[in-house]
């Protein structure tokens, strides 16, 4: 509700993007500080910006103990220990580098092909909010598949920078929002997918980043 009050807002009519190829409109936060604190609205936002950077943070240290990387008390070496423990990835984000993205799709008809085109993000973990309008698909194991909506639920998408980082051990999401148009639609019926771009879709995309410092590809002996 509160992204699609902001997106409406005449306030903030001078960060409300058009996109240039796909049928939405959006807004980039950049950083918590970016939302001014004027409305119950922005106060939301901003409390969900910090939410999104603590799951972010619990995310991230799952993912290092999910690939064996060791803690730091495991390690006699001091150096190899600082780059094997859990929150070593946590670490490399602790400038919160990071953007918040506010999107709006409009109602659209039988003829519409993809809403968002095929992607996977730059960073390193999308986390993405959705109101539950139908659409949202992932490309896995040589298909599209419909992602499932689940109340209170956030998808997590692998990013460019993460996939370089495991060495493709985890690889990036390939993604998008199909319409009933689109070239292999997934697991979701093309009338199901008609259904849904006739209805207004709303979605909330937090995007981390590492600090500005950090390579792409991380040196051999840290992984």
């Amino acid at each position: 509700k509160s992204t699609s009050q902001f997106l409406a807002s005449s306030s903030n009519s001078n960060v409300v993007t058009h996109h240039p190829s796909d049928p939405k409109t959006y807004a980039m936060l950049e950083g918590v500080n970016s939302i001014p604190e004027s409305t119950l609205m922005n106060k939301d936002l901003k409390e969900w910006y910090e939410a999104l950077r603590v799951t972010r943070d619990v995310l991230l240290r799952a993912i290092a103990m999910g690939l064996d990387m060791m803690s730091s008390s495991s390690s006699s070496d001091n150096n190899d220990a600082l780059d094997h423990s859990p929150d070593y990835f946590v670490n490399l984000h602790n400038e919160n580098n990071d953007a918040m993205r506010l999107l709006n799709y409009p109602p659209a008809d039988e003829n519409t092909g993809n809403r968002c085109k095929e992607h996977s993000d730059y960073g390193t973990l999308t986390l993405l909010l959705t109101d539950g309008v139908g659409g949202l698909e992932a490309y896995v194991d040589g298909a599209w598949r419909a992602v499932p909506y689940v109340e209170g639920g956030v998808v997590v998408n692998i990013g460019s920078i993460l996939s370089e980082w495991t060495r493709q051990e985890l690889k990036a999401t390939l993604h998008r929002v199909a319409g009933p148009a689109s070239v292999g639609i997934g697991s979701v019926s093309k009338e199901d997918l008609v259904g849904a771009v006739a209805r207004a879709r709303t979605s909330i995309a937090y995007f981390a980043d590492p600090n500005g410092d950090v390579s792409t590809a991380l040196k051999q002996g840290q992984m």
